[in-house]
């Protein structure tokens, strides 16, 4: 007896089903491409639970009769390639005529489709098989609906994440197809709720405004370049707003959403050091090649791309990206940018010493009793778009911006912390954080005083914690990267044995440092007057907590002396 048979379409379905369908949003890829691909004009998206328990695409697109319908859910069936030669020149989104029985395999799954309007079928599969076909009435269109998904797949069921992170990258998805079709409308709904609602647009700029926000879509700056076969184009993110995340990156290969170590070295060789380190740019590549020139049957989820001419691929976008920078337009203006420093309260500033030097001047910080009041500074320039310019009475100011709005978030946020009054950021989408086992008997030993501090967090299974909420002053930081640093300090402070006094004042530190402005930050004039403002009201405006030094007075006396004229 033969050791060796053939596998039943069952069976190979499902071992399909492993290559295409790894979460909720492999399943959403695929069905939007089959929706683009049959020139739909509006798509909705319906979701529940992450997609865990229910995701619905529905479009207006061509659709299909009975027969098609039928074939659609058998393996290697699609209506987007004849012969093997198309296979060198894909022109569509989807191809492989494997993803509806793959993802029929591992769903309870219902495909609605008409070709003519009114003249629908209802195909219903549970987990592979086929469980009744009927005519309906039904629009020109398709709408497939996943439920369950891998609930006849337990070891794959228990891998997909918790409903927030699974619709993270449901929404990713989302809107990333979205803006490759402007022209079609985009909506996507979660557990009734609207999460995205995307009239067609006029272009591609008004389509990244509606899915990622206007104020992100005013900083960036085009670009486009174009050779024989080959068109470059999209929106390059001023180095300035460079973010320490790693997927403000957009990379789109003939409409397809790709990840491509080529086009990611051609952004970081466009932007060379202008950014700082651990630092990401924003950037969307829209790359369109011939489709004989790059090969996208490389990924099974169609993720990776292969060049034929790499290298020219490769140096059209580092010089079309390259060359944005260069324009004036790159370069930040100052009332773009808004000041995170706190209004002055009333108080009267703190004092000052001026201390007498001989030439040539000294730039030494003034401490001690001898101390005079204090006065408010008015700014003159910024420095290397990180240290402010400034005189007062006695002379000229020079201050570290960083580490002088570190100060005041500090005392700020201590002050409020005591008072038990810190304002708290509620996350539309909690996040999860993987923990140590000692990291999470510290959530749980101090998740009262964290709260005082703004950080919101619970429990969330073994060796996990679920972000809810975090220190508004800290809004604009990732939530996980914020609580993550927040409870390495903790940590330090609980194995020092240390009192409540100075874990709160480590972590109010940490999450200080992490919020203040940093160098090579523009302010306005506005900014910089509110940042000394600020400085001058807080209770030690010579030193940030860490014990650096904030700022330096070079007195009247000194420039005269230095100069002669005394």
């Amino acid at each position: 007896m033969s050791s060796i048979r053939v596998l039943d379409d069952h069976v190979v379905n499902r071992i399909a089903a492993g290559e295409v369908v790894e979460r909720p949003a492999s399943v959403l890829k695929e069905l939007l491409e089959n929706a683009l691909d049959a020139g739909a004009s509006s798509i909705h998206v319906s979701v529940e639970d992450g997609g865990r328990r229910r995701l619905v695409v529905a479009d207006d697109g061509s659709g299909m009769d009975r027969d098609d319908a039928l074939l659609a859910l058998e393996r290697h069936a699609t209506s987007k390639l004849r012969q093997f030669e198309d296979l060198e020149a894909i022109g569509t989104l989807g191809f492989r005529g494997e993803a509806l029985p793959a993802i029929a395999a591992v769903s309870r799954f219902v495909l609605r489709t008409a070709a003519r309007e009114g003249e629908g079928t209802e195909i219903e599969v549970r987990g592979g098989r086929i469980a009744a076909v009927r005519e309906i009435a039904f629009p020109r269109g398709t709408t497939v609906t996943c439920g369950s998904l891998f609930f006849n797949v337990p070891a794959r069921r228990k891998f997909l994440k918790a409903a927030p992170t699974e619709l993270t990258h449901i929404v990713r998805v989302s809107g990333s197809y979205a803006l490759v079709r402007p022209s079609v409308r985009f909506r996507v709904d979660h557990d009734g709720r609207r999460l995205l609602e995307a009239p067609p647009a006029v272009d591609r700029l008004e389509r990244l405004a509606q899915v990622h926000g206007g104020p992100l879509a005013d900083k960036l700056v085009p670009f486009e370049a174009s050779r024989p076969g080959l068109s470059v184009s999209g929106f390059a993110g001023r180095p300035v707003d460079a973010q320490p995340r790693r997927d403000a990156q957009h990379l789109f290969v003939n409409g397809r959403r790709v990840q491509d170590r080529l086009l990611i070295h051609a952004i970081v060789q466009a932007y060379g050091d202008t950014t700082p380190r651990g630092s990401f740019p924003t950037t969307f590549v829209f790359v369109d090649i011939d489709p004989g020139a790059v090969d996208v049957n490389v990924h099974p989820q169609k993720s990776e791309v292969r060049f034929a001419r790499s290298s020219e691929v490769h140096d059209a976008v580092r010089d079309a990206i390259a060359g944005a920078l260069s324009h004036s337009r790159a370069i930040p203006a100052l009332r773009d940018l808004r000041p995170q420093a706190t209004p002055a309260p009333s108080a009267p500033a703190p004092p000052f010493l001026v201390r007498e030097a001989t030439p040539p001047p000294s730039l030494i910080p003034d401490t001690g009793p001898a101390a005079i009041p204090g006065r408010v500074a008015t700014p003159l320039a910024q420095y290397k778009d990180s240290y402010i310019v400034a005189q007062d009475a006695q002379g000229l100011v020079l201050v570290d911006q960083h580490v002088a709005h570190e100060r005041v978030l500090y005392e700020d946020y201590l002050a409020a912390a005591d008072r038990d009054e810190v304002q708290v950021q509620r996350l539309l989408f909690p996040v999860t954080l993987e923990v140590t086992a000692a990291e999470a008997a510290l959530v749980e030993q101090e998740r009262e005083e964290l709260r005082r501090l703004g950080v919101v967090i619970e429990p969330f299974g073994e060796g996990a914690i679920r972000i809810d909420g975090v220190p508004a002053i800290a809004k604009d930081l990732p939530p996980a990267r914020l609580v993550h640093e927040l409870l390495g300090e903790a940590s330090r402070a609980a194995s020092a044995a240390t009192g409540s006094a100075t874990l709160r004042r480590k972590i109010v530190t940490s999450a200080a440092c992490q919020a203040a402005i940093k160098v090579n930050y523009p302010l306005t004039r506005e900014g910089m007057q509110a940042l000394l403002d600020g400085l001058f009201a807080t209770e030690n405006p010579t030193t940030c907590p860490h014990g650096r030094p904030i700022l330096f007075r070079l007195t009247l006396d000194e420039i005269e002396r230095a100069f002669r004229r005394r």
